[in-house]
């Protein structure tokens, strides 16, 4: 079998943040210039929630706007880095190579941040903004690397594999967005090659760079100095954990199955069993009344039902598991409704009737109500703008 080659003659890279280009794919984008290619840079978000390395610019975290414009600044500086200029000719002035380059769309986008969980693995925050790159649907991502896609009619597509590289959430969305990119853009136009970043352990099917483009990559990393510690032969995200600048970048070839459009829905199909849950507690619960007669049992179903919608409204940021929830929570309470006569939801009880259309009504407004953040409930939570 033969061995994979890289050389697109217009190559588009997708990275989530400033410095992930010249991190991740700094010889990729040196060598594509010094062989003629064109090469198209599209920065999802402006990295604004960065934790800086150094101490002088540490008033910047947490500060949003102002950390995204430094981190567009430093990334302007480093694009500068990998510019190559030709020699005139008899036939041809000099030029100059440069990398395109544009943020993504005109929603402007934020660097979700991330933070580690109990198992040691990097993931979501647990409240997001409303323009977090992780919080905004895959589609809507999907729509604006295509109108690139349209524009530049790239041969080849670089981005972070499927497990987001070292797993950063906004990595993560960057795959999946750009896979579906390419399958939306192959409906009209030659699909381009995935390419996808490889992570230390992970097998490459070609290396790009070495000493040839190690100034290179050098140069356009200490443009990222907020991020990256620079050292004279290495570089590190983390002390103690050093690379080479001339240690080539390996790549694979990556796919583009609807498999990753599917996942989302996959995950959420644990509030299929909540949903029927919910019904049947609700169900058994809503007849029992106080010694004076009152519905407590009625008041406690619908606070349940309320409260676990609303869990999954304002936590989880997608209606995707709300919808599904509700879904088999409706089916149940009908076929509830439908049961012999010792079914415990008798249709002809005034407090049935509430039970059943006063938790379908309650699920309908907490679905279709156009915003509920509970970063505006409380405004010292992280991730509140």
């Amino acid at each position: 079998m033969a061995k994979p080659s890289f050389h697109p003659r217009r190559l588009l890279l997708v990275h989530a943040h400033p410095d992930d280009e010249s991190l991740f794919t700094g010889h990729v984008i040196a060598d594509a210039l010094a062989r003629g290619a064109e090469v198209y840079l599209l920065t999802l978000t402006r990295g604004e929630r960065g934790k800086v390395k150094l101490a002088d610019l540490k008033s910047l975290e947490g500060r949003n706007a102002e950390m995204g414009a430094f981190r567009t600044a430093e990334l302007m500086t480093a694009l500068d880095a990998f510019e190559v200029e030709t020699a005139a000719t008899d036939s041809a002035p000099a030029t100059v190579a440069r990398v395109q380059h544009s943020f993504a769309g005109t929603r402007h986008y934020l660097d979700s941040g991330m933070r580690i969980n109990a198992l040691g693995k990097p993931t979501r925050k647990r409240i997001l903004d409303e323009m977090s790159l992780v919080a905004v649907a895959t589609t809507v991502i999907a729509d604006d690397i295509v109108k690139v896609m349209t524009t530049f009619r790239p041969d080849a597509v670089v981005t972070y594999n499927s497990k987001g590289g070292f797993g950063h959430p906004d990595h993560k969305k960057a795959f999946d967005a750009t896979a579906m990119a390419i399958r939306m853009y192959s409906k009209t136009h030659r699909a381009p090659q995935l390419w996808t970043i490889c992570e230390p352990g992970e097998r490459g099917e070609v290396e790009v760079g070495g000493k040839k483009t190690a100034a290179i990559k050098k140069a356009a990393l200490s443009a990222h100095a907020s991020q990256v510690l620079i050292h004279e032969d290495t570089y590190a995200l983390v002390s103690g954990k050093e690379t080479r600048f001339d240690a080539p970048e390996r790549l694979r070839r990556g796919t583009v199955s609807s498999w990753n459009s599917i996942k989302p829905w996959l995950r959420s199909l644990w509030a299929l069993p909540l949903g029927f849950v919910a019904a049947l507690v609700g169900t058994m619960l809503h007849l029992s009344r106080t010694t004076d007669g009152m519905p407590i049992g009625l008041v406690l179903a619908l606070i349940i039902v309320g409260s676990l919608a609303l869990a999954l409204r304002v936590l989880r940021r997608s209606r995707g598991a709300l919808y599904l929830m509700a879904l088999a929570f409706i089916v149940s309470m009908v076929q509830f409704s439908h049961g012999n006569g010792e079914s415990h939801l008798v249709t002809n009880s005034h407090i049935s009737l509430y039970w059943f259309y006063g938790s379908i009504g309650l699920l309908a407004v907490i679905m279709i109500f156009p915003r509920i953040q509970k970063a505006t409930w409380n405004r010292s939570a992280s991730g509140h703008r």
